[in-house]
């Protein structure tokens, strides 16, 4: 082999290095028009901006599409919830015999609040008032949304069998169905893309979960570190017409055992660190507390490079 052909092998290979180090990391999450999608793309900036690492949303089916893969580690990050890092960890909730003991949380984040809302023009203002009626059901590849929606019928006496069930891939599909009026209603969040675009073509109202100490037992049992929370109305609260109680819990980062140390200390250091500007991409930060990014999660794992970051700014409980 002559010394020019060595030189382009060489050459080639430094280039293909170069190329596979420069791949952006990706955080699984839900597809674009979704609150989780706007959460992951304000992390992905800070993340690159701040930390030096080039990150990207990318938008999928639901968590039990993107949650195998950061635990096999074809994806590097992944939005959960604080509930679903035990699911997920433990194989337990809608991850039941499927494990995955490689997931490990990076940092818990921001508030978040759920419900169920309904065509305006239904009539409908009790949850009790859809017994009967035509409602999404199953969430194919949105486990957690349909483990969230059973849990709020459990905790008020109802279950799936009590609606006529319509089958959806998605809360997106339940959406498009509500539109159409094959559906009355779909769960979601008040402040994302798609419960804005649905209200802009049909006016909607979320429903009130009664707070009882009876129904926040259930809550718990079904969805630990659950609460309930009363959501004003307001600007980035739409289809909440008067204080609503609605399902909280508390949007979290994972990543997989195998991410290096030094990446995802440089991660969470970026976001405790950087809150102006997650917020600047999304009103949601407002409510960020970096402090908070710990928090007990029985039976999940948090990964050595944010616990380091964590102990470094005294946040990590002592041993």
């Amino acid at each position: 082999m002559n010394w020019a052909k060595k030189i382009f092998i060489l050459c080639a290979a430094l280039l293909w290095q170069t190329s596979a180090q420069a791949e952006p990391l990706g955080i699984g999450t839900n597809p674009q028009g979704s609150l989780g999608f706007s959460i992951a793309s304000a992390l992905a900036k800070v993340m690159a901006e701040n930390g030096g690492l080039e990150t990207r949303a990318v938008g999928m089916g639901g968590s039990s599409v993107f949650i195998p893969q950061v635990n096999s580690g074809e994806l590097a990050f992944s939005t959960s919830n604080t509930f679903e890092a035990i699911f997920a960890t433990t194989g337990t909730g809608y991850f039941s015999g499927q494990p995955n003991p490689n997931i490990r949380v990076m940092a818990a984040l921001v508030p978040f609040t759920v419900g169920i809302m309904v065509r305006e023009d239904s009539g409908i203002r009790e949850l009790t008032e859809l017994k009967g009626k035509r409602f999404p059901a199953e969430y194919a590849s949105m486990k957690l949304v349909g483990s969230i929606q059973d849990a709020i019928f459990k905790a008020i006496g109802m279950s799936n069998e009590d609606i006529r069930q319509v089958p959806v891939p998605n809360f997106i599909k339940g959406a498009e169905l509500m539109v159409e009026g094959k559906v009355v209603g779909v769960l979601l969040a008040p402040g994302s893309g798609i419960t804005k675009k649905t209200n802009a073509q049909v006016p909607i109202r979320f429903l009130s979960i009664p707070n009882t100490p009876e129904v926040v037992a259930s809550l718990s049992e079904s969805l630990p570190s659950s609460t309930l929370v009363v959501v004003q109305p307001g600007k980035r609260a739409t289809g909440v017409l008067e204080p609503t109680t609605l399902v909280g819990y508390q949007y979290a980062l994972i990543t997989h055992a195998g991410m290096d140390d030094d990446v995802v200390y440089k991660a969470v250091k970026a976001l405790a660190e950087n809150k102006k500007s997650l917020a600047k991409s999304h009103g949601i930060f407002n409510s960020f507390k970096p402090e908070r990014m710990v928090v007990d999660l029985p039976g999940a794992t948090y990964h050595p490079g944010a616990i380091k970051y964590y102990k470094e700014q005294g946040w990590w409980p002592q041993d």
